[in-house]
């Protein structure tokens, strides 16, 4: 009976470790056109959905919280004008203005989570310094 239980016990375990997590409310992701794991046009998760960030104040330090948060090293860009091609659904964030050491994007100045005089054509992207390597 034991071995019964431990059997099932591991494939618990195993369907946790590879079945994916729906996605929570500020998740970020880098999307569009040419992109990669470190660059590319800023998406959120908020409300069920993934939506983009406007322009309107983007820059650097905005960038380097981005390229942190995603474990992509140090800012080298923050592209702006939808630079990796526009962006599909809401636009949840506008006049980011981060100090540089916020741990997300999100916890930085912003009007609120939808509140934007904005279209996709302003989409904000990042380009970043690229994955940390260790050792």
């Amino acid at each position: 009976m034991g071995s019964v239980g431990n059997l099932r016990y591991l494939a618990f375990v195993s369907f946790l470790l590879t079945s994916t997590s729906p996605a929570a409310d500020g998740w970020i992701r880098l999307a569009g056109s040419g992109s990669t794991r470190c660059s590319g046009r800023v998406e959120i998760y908020y409300n069920s959905s993934w939506g983009t960030v406007c322009d309107d104040g983007w820059d650097l330090n905005d960038t380097e919280v981005v390229c942190r948060e995603l474990g992509c090293g140090t800012a080298l860009s923050a592209p702006q004008s939808a630079h990796f091609g526009e962006g599909t659904g809401p636009i949840w964030l506008d006049d980011v203005g981060c100090s540089g050491s916020e741990r997300s994007v999100t916890e930085c100045q912003h009007g609120g989570f939808g509140t934007h005089n904005c279209k996709h054509s302003e989409d904000a992207g990042v380009i970043c310094s690229g994955e940390k390597t260790f050792g």
